[in-house]
């Protein structure tokens, strides 16, 4: 592809791989300016940060200087930018332009994500120096096709844009870049207004910025009318998104999803409500997640699992009574009823596993977990448990793959893990408090030590060697943490990366 138009997405791609969006106050404007040109009813609109004299990039750039082969990294991205027309420069001719949020937008997500040939994206940029685009559109020389609502449209390599004044837009076909124009000229595009909505409490200062309409995206799909039923999906109604560099220490991506029901409660939320965070067990080199009352996972999963499929939910219901009269276990009491206390669990790359839960009745489900074993070659025989056995202080369940795992009380904690050492290990141990977290769910890791075990494992798969293989390249690494919140109004999160 060759023109302004390769320069122009060539721009949005590079922003997008070092996560660009709009921070600087007075880019206010030119975000409205862009956003005229994207339809109100778009499932999602993304403002892409192009102030590469702005504290964000000064950050993104120290951040990148971090690693191994960052100053190559830069240098790639802008032989991209300058790819496709000879004569092209980076410095003379694109960085002029920049400074302002760069809009883009599909009307279809899954069709601009799939990179098929019909998308039907808007893309639009208030340049900040239009004798500088003029050049450009003079050197690249691409083919005029006209006026279309005053701004003059081009095709380039068979992708069309327009120019007007000091906007640029771009259109997957020539249609849809004649009806943004018009649009533009309107009052029925997505406002700024609606756009800042999403996004309350969620920095300004941002690399990406990005609008989801959630009731939109489920509507264009049929198969997600019954799931609509759901009383926390049908409310959901926006989600924005937020990606900004932290100093030159940490990047950091937070969210908020905002949900709107008549008698939307806590109880019908996925998670439980309120802003007090579980702890997380820290092993070194894997993933902890702290979750504060499991139950209230377990009945937002009932409760859909009856809305979705009422014949399988009913199978299900039968299956747990004829437990409770095979076995003396009544699951909803003696099992998910215990489980009100924090659940701390430890994921290794290698797929190893430790969980611990703090129970409501210690004692009674100690009893519960001695029946639990005797039932389970039996009630377990769909997932492969062929045996278990008593070996010491733990149950060890014996898989037809030839794996197993281990279960049992450790305490007043129920652990179960891969192993027995595992379990042993992870029930002595106490969770931390991970710094800042707030809500119901909480994750912490040692993001060098992860990374690292990652790059050895899939590193050959991947031809990757040398430092790669090495680990080097996840030596600036320090760790990642984030937590979630959930209420009847919505959820909001977010999860930070810190570099040594």
């Amino acid at each position: 592809m060759r023109g302004l138009i390769s320069s122009a997405a060539a721009l949005a791609c590079a922003a997008l791989v070092v996560l660009g969006c709009n921070g600087d106050e007075s880019s206010g404007g030119a975000l409205e300016s862009a956003l005229a040109y994207v339809p109100a009813e778009t499932p999602f609109a993304v403002a892409i940060d192009t102030d590469v004299e702005g504290g964000q990039y000064e950050s993104l750039d120290q951040i990148l200087g971090r690693f191994p082969g960052g100053d190559s990294i830069k240098q790639s991205l802008r032989q991209q930018l300058e790819q496709g027309s000879e004569g092209v420069s980076y410095e003379d001719d694109i960085r002029p332009l920049l400074g302002n949020p760069f809009v883009v937008s599909a009307t279809d997500p899954a069709s601009f994500v799939s990179g098929s040939g019909d998308t039907d994206f808007v893309a639009a940029v208030q340049v900040e120096d239009t004798d500088a685009l003029d050049g450009l559109v003079d050197k690249t020389n691409p083919d005029e096709q006209g006026e279309v609502a005053g701004a003059t449209v081009y095709e380039d390599d068979g992708t069309f844009f327009a120019v007007e004044d000091d906007m640029v837009v771009l259109a997957g076909s020539q249609d849809v870049l004649e009806s943004a124009l018009e649009r533009a000229d309107g009052d029925d595009h997505l406002d700024e207004e609606a756009f800042e909505n999403s996004l309350e409490g969620l920095p300004d200062d941002a690399l990406a910025r990005i609008y989801l309409d959630l009731q939109a995206l489920l509507e264009q799909d049929p198969s997600t009318e019954t799931a609509r039923r759901v009383e926390w999906v049908g409310a959901l109604r926006t989600l924005g998104m937020t990606a900004s560099a932290d100093g030159d220490d940490a990047v950091e991506v937070e969210f908020n999803l905002r949900t709107q029901g008549d008698g939307l409660g806590e109880d019908d939320l996925p998670l439980a409500a309120g802003d007090e965070a579980p702890g997380v067990v820290r092993v070194p080199g894997e993933i902890g997640v702290g979750l504060r009352d499991p139950s209230q996972v377990i009945d937002f999963f009932e409760s859909t699992f009856q809305t979705l499929d009422p014949e399988g939910f009913g199978d299900y219901e039968t299956g747990k009574q004829a437990v409770a009269q095979q076995f003396d276990i009544d699951v909803d009491e003696d099992l998910f009823g215990q489980l009100t206390g924090d659940l701390s669990v430890s994921v290794a790359v290698d797929g190893s596993f430790a969980a611990r839960a703090e129970v409501g009745d210690p004692a009674a489900f100690g009893r519960t977990v001695d029946r639990v074993a005797e039932a389970l070659p039996q009630l377990g025989s769909g997932l492969g448990v062929t045996d278990v056995r008593r070996r010491g202080d733990f149950y060890e369940a014996r898989l037809a793959n030839g794996g197993g795992f281990a279960f049992g009380m450790s305490g007043d904690v129920f652990v179960a893990a891969s192993n027995a050492a595992r379990a042993r290990e992870f029930g002595s141990q106490e969770p931390e408090d991970v710094p800042d977290a707030s809500g119901s769910l909480a994750t912490a890791a040692d993001a060098q030590q992860v990374a690292a075990q990652l790059l050895e494992q899939i590193g050959p798969q991947l031809g990757l060697g040398g430092i790669l293989g090495g680990g080097i390249f996840a030596r600036p690494l320090d760790e990642v943490t984030g937590s979630v919140a959930t209420n009847p109004d919505g959820m909001q999160g977010s999860f930070r990366l810190t570099f040594d």
